[in-house]
């Protein structure tokens, strides 16, 4: 009742709030004609504007000179390399991902993208991603030439901005009252080949007496990059152990059992025997990297435009607007087959019923002969019949994202220093899936019973399988399977989804009229609701939700929740080198109840050089649409079944409710203990999916700092900060092995043998069929470390110069186990490297620029805690990349610039499939090291 009466009191009153904006005459009549002109500066982390206000925690600020200055064409590649930031989902780590191909995700402190809040002038912004997948702002859909500057401000945000600001928040500032016609023209090429850009940019914008209005179109292609277009990843390797010493220690080509040809237990499809060689081009493994892309090519469009409007002396109103469409293609190798088990499900009990002596597609063959030779009958006893679907084409898919989003903000003065503000923000993000190269495996298992047609040939046996166009189909087939066959089992397959975030805010804010003392100001406060409901859902095709395709099985999702905050803020200067600033908020959601968040900072000048700041903070995660409700996605991970060796001497709760169930009392009574066969043990399925039981991630931040600016040198200034996040009841899908012991070892009298209903047995034989895991609330997060920031900038007769490092040190980087206990460190390992850094420079002189930066990532190992490789496979070396940029303005109207990535040519470390860190295609890891080798880039701009 208390939830219900809250939500009804916080709407009413954000119904207020829009009413009384909209109502500006009314209020016009109780005002003066005429304000003072008070300078209002809104600092990314509070609703408070003040001229002389300062944020506590650290803010890392790019503008369009950075932006420009490495020939960024995606704001996600450029965040990616600022040292405390890392590509979540990038173009490389999603190449092989159906749901996910093509997108570009960032996520501070690498605590993932669901924890980092992206805002667009200071409201938030649609999901890009597939709501069955997870959550996260799909950046390709914001265009840069737009962009102004990008603050990022770290520590848990939560007070300020509500859920997902766990890691900190990405504050992305739009260009206003652009005046004239721009154009922008880039093109990119790669010293190695391939990876070609193309990126065309056009706005215009008008300045009138009450305001300004802008316009922007734009269009970008990104051919991608396949594997082979590199030599260090043309050739697919595994690490293998040559000394036998239980570690490995060579990388080596292996390739894949599955091949063109197809593979009968030692023998290939023609009947002669299958040979493996490390030699790629003698061996008849397949190498996997001839068909994989490596980055996903993109194709993007966009509209985006703008309105701001003075309406009178006391009220303005701004409105944005922008469409973008991402157009996306990943590429894999052809599905591969496993005839046995994928068709007739030999490892669940099934059986093919060929006999080799009699089956067309054996009798009389050498393949045949062969099988008989070695004394093998029934395809049931071959070891393995693989193939791989070349005449199926290509695996991979196609998405096509379309985002588009509203928002608007009206800005009414109550008085001279009080102010209501009103914003609203709509958007959605629909995304089409179309995969390709899968076989319906239903109906392969009806074209593998064939029969003679009576004219020399061969038809399929059940006649309403013919009557439905059914195509004898041979997959041992050494050349080939026909065209026929090919058509009748092709199965495309896709999904649809969407995902819609509404949000309105109403915030009052401004001066109160006290002050400790006259010589500092007077307190500045914000109030505000917020009302916000985020709904999403996606459905497959009917044969990926059936499971009847080679792909794996993806079940429908669909759900909304929604959520009231109100939320409060003091800015209190204490003395005239102290401020305290204070900020609470408190959400009612329909999905996890009440949340409150509180922040507490404080900013203390000591003196004109040296300022310290900090600010300690609860903040929270509340689970998102993906969370709660994807559907899920099939995986085959490995299940240990507690009930596995229990008897009817064991005791205690697992072995109660083991027996409890009917078909695992039977086998003991039976055979003495319930004892799970190999097929049985190893072949237990289930799908990750979403729980509506998940609770909300809680974390509380620190953040302590110090800003030198020395008297000695006015144009440096320094800061270095620590950072301390601990994060706990973090969500993830919950181990199904773990599922399953939580399940079993509750008292006999609470014990639900459906688990929920993520858990279904055979009914016969007792063993796990399917265990579904849901997310959980399974672990605890911490991170702390320094980030350190020094800029320099100055003037001479000669030109200016400016200088700047931004780096990054991890302290520690932990994830431990709620249940387990376990921990892992990952400090140190790829993706957390112990030291990141940037050093930029840039120095103008008349028409003239050059910009260069120098990106170094710290050496790693691929695991911290190896037991698995040498060292010399575990330990990678660090990279240092140099970006050089030079420009040349002719007129005021005309620039021209041309750019060099990774001028000498680094390439990345080699990463073996049997590395953590490696990813699919690349042979290295895309989201730490250049892929490309060394590039470039021109362009022009106009300006009129």
């Amino acid at each position: 009742m208390t939830n219900k009466l809250t939500r009804l009191f916080s709407k009413s009153f954000l119904s207020f709030c829009v009413g009384a904006a909209v109502s500006n005459c009314a209020f016009a009549e109780e005002q003066p004609a005429a304000h003072s002109e008070v300078e209002k500066i809104l600092v990314t982390g509070s609703h408070i504007r003040k001229g002389d206000f300062e944020s506590p925690s650290p803010i890392k600020v790019i503008d369009s000179d950075d932006i420009e200055g490495v020939g960024a064409v995606n704001v996600g590649d450029l965040l990616g390399k600022i040292p405390s930031i890392v590509g979540d989902t990038t173009s490389s780590s999603s190449n092989s991902s159906e749901q996910d191909g093509g997108l570009n995700t960032v996520a501070l402190r690498n605590l993932g993208s669901s924890r980092t809040l992206v805002l667009v002038d200071g409201m938030r912004y649609v999901s890009g991603m597939s709501v069955g997948s997870g959550y996260g702002v799909d950046l390709n859909t914001i265009p840069t030439t737009m962009i102004q500057r990008v603050e990022v401000l770290t520590g848990g945000q939560s007070a300020a901005y509500g859920s997902d600001a766990i890691a900190g928040v990405v504050n992305i500032i739009l260009k206003k009252n652009f005046n004239g016609v721009a154009v922008k023209l880039q093109k990119g090429e790669t010293e190695a080949g391939a990876a070609g850009t193309t990126d065309l940019e056009f706005t215009v914008g008008h300045n009138f007496d009450s305001g300004n209005a802008w316009f922007s179109l734009g269009y970008s292609d990104d051919e991608g990059l396949m594997a082979t277009d590199r030599d260090y990843s043309s050739v697919h390797l595994d690490s293998v152990d040559t000394d036998g010493d239980g570690l490995v220690d060579t990388p080596q080509f292996v390739g894949s059992s599955h091949i063109p040809e197809g593979r009968i237990g030692s023998y290939k499809g023609d009947g002669t025997p299958f040979v493996r060689t490390e030699d790629v081009a003698t061996s008849d493994a397949f190498n996997f990297h001839e068909y994989r892309s490596m980055i996903t090519p993109l194709n993007r469009t966009f509209a985006a435009t703008g309105l701001s409007l003075d309406l009178d002396d006391i009220s303005r109103l701004n409105f944005t607007a922008n469409y973008s469409r991402v157009e996306s293609r990943t590429r894999m190798e052809a599905i591969p087959l496993d005839t046995r088990n994928d068709i007739f499900k030999l490892s669940r009990g099934g059986s093919s019923g060929i006999d080799i002596a009699t089956h067309p597609w054996f009798a009389g063959t050498d393949l045949g002969n062969a099988l008989l030779q070695d004394g093998i009958t029934n395809l049931d006893d071959v070891s393995l019949t693989f193939r791989r679907l070349y005449e199926f084409g290509d695996r991979g898919a196609e998405n096509v994202r379309s985002t588009f989003r509203v928002a608007g903000n009206y800005e009414y003065d109550l008085t001279d220093s009080t102010y209501l503000n009103v914003s609203a923000t709509y958007g959605v993000t629909d995304q089409n899936q179309k995969n390709h190269g899968d076989i319906n495996l239903e109906r392969a298992r009806f074209a593998l019973d064939v029969v003679s047609d009576g004219a020399g040939g061969y038809q399929c046996a059940d006649d309403i399988a013919r009557i439905s166009g059914c195509v004898p189909f041979n997959p041992f087939a050494y050349d080939g399977i026909s065209q026929e066959a090919v058509d009748y089992l092709s199965a495309d397959t896709g999904l649809n989804g969407s995902i819609e975030q509404y949000v309105v805010t109403s915030v009052i804010a401004g001066d109160i009229d006290f002050a400790f003392s006259d010589d500092v100001n007077n307190l500045g406060f914000a109030a505000g609701v917020e009302y916000r409901k985020e709904k999403g859902q996606e459905t497959p095709d009917p044969l990926r939700q059936a499971g009847i395709v080679r792909g794996s099985r993806i079940a429908k999702t669909k759900g909304e929740f929604d959520v009231v905050d109100v939320f409060a803020e003091l800015h209190v200067p204490i003395l005239e080198q102290l401020n305290l600033d204070f900020a609470v908020r408190v959400g009612d959601y329909s999905s996890v109840g009440t949340t409150t968040n509180w922040t507490v900072g404080i900013d203390a000048p000591i003196s004109d050089s040296i300022k310290l700041r900090g600010a300690v903070a609860t903040a929270v995660r509340a689970p998102n649409v993906s969370d709660l409700f994807a559907g899920g996605t099939a995986t085959a991970a490995f299940v240990v079944d507690p009930c596995n060796g229990i008897s009817n001497a064991d005791t205690g709760n697992i072995a109660d409710n083991c027996r409890s169930i009917s078909a695992i009392q039977n086998r003991i009574d039976s055979d003495g203990a319930f004892l799970l066969t190999q097929v049985e043990s190893q072949n237990t399925s289930g799908l990750l999916s979403g729980s509506e039981n998940v609770k909300e991630e809680k974390a509380d931040t620190l953040t302590l700092g110090v800003v030198l600016t020395p008297e000695w040198l006015d144009d440096l200034q320094m800061s270095i900060d620590y950072y301390d996040i601990e994060i706990d009841d973090a969500i993830a899908n919950t181990d199904r092995t773990v599922l399953l012991n939580r399940c079993y070892s509750v008292s006999p009298s609470e014990f639900d043998p459906n688990c929920g209903s993520l858990v279904r047995r055979d009914g016969r034989s007792g063993a796990a069929l399917d265990v579904n895991s849901a997310s959980g609330n399974e672990n605890i997060i911490k991170t702390s470390g320094f980030d350190l920031d020094i800029s320099y900038q100055t003037s001479f007769d000669i030109g200016d110069l400016y200088l700047g490092l931004a780096a990054n040190y991890i302290d520690e980087y932990s994830i431990t186990g709620i249940e387990s206990g376990d921990t892992q460190h990952l400090e140190g390992e790829v993706l957390f490297p112990k030291l990141r850094f940037n050093m930029n420079a840039s120095y103008s002189i008349e028409n003239f620029n050059l910009y260069w930066q120098l990106r170094y990532w710290d050496s790693t190992k691929d695991r911290n805690d190896n037991s698995l490789m040498t060292d010399e496979l575990n330990e990678i070396e660090s990279r240092t990349y140099h970006d050089a940029r030079i420009s040349y303005s002719f007129s005021d109207s005309v620039n021209a610039y041309f750019g060099i990535k990774n001028i000498f040519d680094k390439q990345p470390p080699q990463l073996t499939q049997t590395h953590k860190y490696y990813q699919v295609g690349t042979l290295t890891n895309g989201t730490a090291y250049d892929l490309f080798g060394r590039s470039f880039y021109a362009g022009l701009k106009l300006n009129f």
